[in-house]
């Protein structure tokens, strides 16, 4: 098996919530399962991930020593339908006919296989195990708790080839550690039972043991009592939140989120209409004053009046998402908004100025003399001509106004809230006396002006159209090379 058919993916693949609402249930389960249903909420956790992640098997192997020999059985099993349940054969089985395998594992690494017919001739024991089960793609997760290898988790694609994103594989990494967890804390309690101790100390036991999990895990987690404070975090959401632990539980989590809790909750209800989860993403404020995009996926718990949630850093995720929306609505030349952009605000603000009764007005603005400082000085001093223009356009109006590069060296503005003609005219009259920019060509100086036509609502036109039309046409009756400014008359 080649290193790089064994390395996990980091490729970013932002996930919706539905992935980590289920991890949130199936460990919730599997600490709440008793003796006599624990194989029972292993199995059906497998078949929950098996139908979700749409692959045909899912398992779980655990090791053992016998005779001095390390073996691995498969302990608990999902099957899509139609597909043959290899559990009863694959017990006892010698660790050592994973050992590449077992290499990752120990590393705390996932194993990717997207295709098994792919694998080197070094991984050939491993090879044909896979194939005699007929997968064609695996993803294995290593089971650890305190740094000890339990086992491993599986997931089998056996009619078709099957890939795995990278966010994908580093919430199932997650699922390993809570069901290795689970294990753990089992084992511990049947110990306990057996020493006879009393309840309140196997509860006890049982508490410490998920704390220690929870603090070692990467991801974020707290608690909080009914008014928002913090009962229990972990070192993973004190360095998302940049306060310590100690800091933390003196704090409120409306402390982070600027005193309100957000709104636009998505809610996970249980087969009696009952509220079981709740997940949203939001941003905090951490204590370096940066602030920090998160999602939250937790629970209330009713026994005790308190809400559990894991919390991970969306941060990244957020901000290729605002520079792609960005880059869609925005002129890359002078960061402008663009024509689409502006289409849209334009309409928006014939809406709120038809339902309030006010007024707006367009202007349609047109370079002087670019063209020849272009063809003289050439695109890259034209492009900065352009900068500085878009810069003084946005100098020059409110900040409730909108400033928009229309194409070539024509620039649009949207007035809103003007009280009438007088008054629009006059914020095209402060644009107008803003624009001049000078260049110097063959020893002579060529000055850049404005000419500014515009058109009012609902004065011109009832639509962006309209008004677009009438104040290119009043731009173009200015237009005399001196720059200056016109109402459109008709």
């Amino acid at each position: 098996m080649t290193d790089r058919m064994l390395t996990s993916r980091k490729v970013p693949n932002p996930c919706g919530p539905e992935m980590p609402r289920l991890l949130a249930r199936i460990f919730s389960t599997l600490l709440e399962a008793g003796e006599d249903n624990r194989d029972a909420a292993v199995e059906n956790g497998l078949k929950s991930l098996g139908e979700f992640l749409r692959v045909e098997r899912s398992y779980i192997f655990l090791f053992r020593r016998e005779d001095g020999e390390k073996l691995m059985d498969n302990t608990h099993e999902w099957c899509a339908p139609r597909v043959h349940s290899e559990k009863a054969r694959l017990q006892a089985v010698p660790v050592s006919l994973i050992s590449r395998s077992m290499d990752l594992f120990a590393r705390g690494e996932v194993l990717n296989i997207p295709r098994v017919s792919d694998l080197s001739d070094e991984s050939g024991t491993e090879k044909a195990l896979l194939e005699s089960q007929g997968i064609q793609s695996a993803l294995m997760v290593p089971l650890t708790i305190n740094g000890k290898l339990r086992g491993f988790l599986g997931f089998d694609a056996v009619h078709r080839i099957r890939e795995w994103s990278g966010d994908e594989t580093a919430l199932l990494s997650l699922l390993g550690k809570m069901f290795a967890g689970a294990f753990e804390l089992w084992e511990r309690t049947r110990l306990l039972r057996e020493m006879n101790e009393d309840l309140e100390a196997r509860i006890a036991d049982r508490t410490e043991e998920l704390g220690l999990i929870l603090r070692t895990m990467d991801e974020g987690y707290f608690v909080l009592d009914g008014g928002g404070d913090f009962l229990n975090v972990n070192e993973g959401f004190s360095r998302i939140s940049g306060f310590s632990a100690g800091e933390l539980l003196s704090m409120s989590v409306f402390d982070l989120l600027n005193g309100s809790f957000p709104g636009g909750l998505a809610e996970e209800r249980s087969g009696n209409g009952q509220t079981s989860g709740i997940s949203f993403e939001t941003t905090i404020s951490r204590k370096d004053g940066s602030r920090r995009d998160i999602s939250v996926t937790g629970r209330f718990l009713p026994e005790t009046g308190t809400f559990a949630a894991f919390v991970r850093d969306i941060s990244e995720r957020v901000r290729r998402e605002r520079t792609m929306n960005f880059r869609a609505t925005h002129d890359p030349l002078t960061n402008l908004p663009n024509r689409l952009c502006f289409l849209e605000r334009v309409e928006q603000a014939l809406k709120r100025a038809a339902e309030t009764g006010d007024s707006l007005a367009v202007a349609m603005v047109d370079l002087n003399r670019f063209k020849r400082v272009n063809d003289a000085l050439g695109h890259a001093e034209g492009d900065k001509v352009l900068g500085e223009i878009a810069r003084i356009l946005s100098g020059a109006v409110r900040d409730s106004d909108t400033v928009a590069r229309w194409g070539g060296d024509e620039f649009v503005l949207l007035f809103e809230k003007v009280r009438d003609a007088a008054d629009a005219l006059a914020l095209a009259s402060r644009v107008s006396d803003a624009v001049r920019v000078s260049r110097h060509i063959q020893g002579r100086e060529s000055v850049i002006t404005a000419s500014i036509g515009v058109a009012l609502f609902p004065r011109h036109g009832h639509t962006a159209d309209d008004l677009l039309r009438c104040a290119d046409k009043a731009m173009y009756r200015i237009k005399n090379g001196k720059g200056g400014f016109l109402l459109y008359s008709g």
